[in-house]
């Protein structure tokens, strides 16, 4: 890791008199020749060049004795990117390889996936590595040897805690990053509609007197995890129409403006309720569709350190 060591403003009065004492001729050389990677010295990056990186947001000490950790990413680039699980986007050791995403959407994305290890593979490191289309490469060690790394599943302040998350015909209930797949892959062709749904309840332990904590209703954010090509939502006749100001330009006003092509927001305004949605896929293949179920319009819940919301898979096959 690189360090930097602040020096006042030293260092700004040396490079400013170093352009002064190079004279005209240095200068025009500066306008005339680009660098190596074709850029102009002190040119920005593209906008669509930017870091990929991916995550390990932190790990839990499983009941059964197994350590779960749970991975994200950071996309700093404009456009969604793709890159399929193989040599460009692998886990290492191999044996936890198979529910990292291939499709990274712009922003911070928490608690995508998890990797379990069993007990006697606790101080395994479970190394996640990305490599763009530019051969930038970026990687990181998913380990559970630090405490301060360790997440819990204790109710927050308000009694926030991560919702179930449940399928139809399908005993167990999911909970946080690790959450639920559906164990039936859903089949449909190309360019055929398919509606999938989850079912939800917020199990949160709040003060029904305490104002923060009444009304608190669950949001179900639908997105691609993996998948050879890109997925169309519609929005089901069960979702109320999203209230939009088109006068807000914040980011989230922006997302919820994204339109058919970007992840669809489903509101369950009581804290239950099935979520539903329809998609199209464009080509054939296999794809694995993510439902993050969450409550982080609650005062005690959000993203940020990793509660409270759950995660729902599943697995599709499309035929041409």
């Amino acid at each position: 890791m690189y360090q930097f060591r602040r020096t006042g403003g030293g260092v700004a009065f040396a490079l400013l008199l170093c352009c002064v004492l190079a004279g005209p001729a240095v200068l025009e050389a500066q306008r005339t020749a680009p660098g190596p990677d074709g850029r102009w010295p002190l040119q920005p990056h593209s906008a669509n060049n930017h870091i990929l990186a991916p995550f390990m947001e932190g790990w839990y000490a499983n009941e059964d004795g197994t350590y779960t950790i749970s991975f994200g990413y950071s996309n700093a680039n404009l456009d969604t990117l793709y890159i399929p699980v193989g040599e460009n986007n692998s886990i290492d050791p191999a044996q936890f390889s198979g529910m990292q995403p291939t499709v990274f959407l712009p922003g911070h994305h928490r608690g995508i996936f998890t990797v379990t290890l069993p007990a006697d593979l606790k101080d395994q490191d479970v190394w996640w590595t990305l490599t763009k289309a530019n051969g930038d490469v970026t990687r990181v060690p998913g380990r559970t040897r630090s405490i301060a790394y360790e997440l819990d599943w204790v109710p927050r302040p308000h009694g926030g805690l991560p919702p179930s998350v449940t399928f139809d015909s399908q005993s167990g209930v999911g909970r946080g990053p690790p959450g639920i797949m559906l164990e039936r892959t859903q089949t449909v062709a190309v360019g055929s509609p398919l509606t999938l749904s989850v079912n939800t309840t917020d199990p949160s332990q709040r003060d029904p007197d305490d104002f923060r904590s009444a009304n608190v209703p669950l949001r179900v954010v639908w997105s691609q995890l993996q998948g050879p090509g890109r997925v169309e939502y519609m929005r089901h006749e069960s979702n109320p129409l999203p209230e939009v100001d088109e006068d807000d330009d914040s980011p989230a006003a922006r997302f919820r403006r994204r339109g058919p092509t970007g992840p669809q927001v489903v509101p369950l305004s009581e804290g239950r309720g099935t979520a539903n949605v329809i998609v199209t896929f464009s080509v054939p293949g296999e794809y694995i569709m993510r439902a993050r179920v969450d409550n982080f319009s609650a005062a005690d819940s959000s993203d940020n350190d990793n509660c409270c919301f759950t995660n729902g898979y599943i697995r599709v096959n499309v035929r041409p």
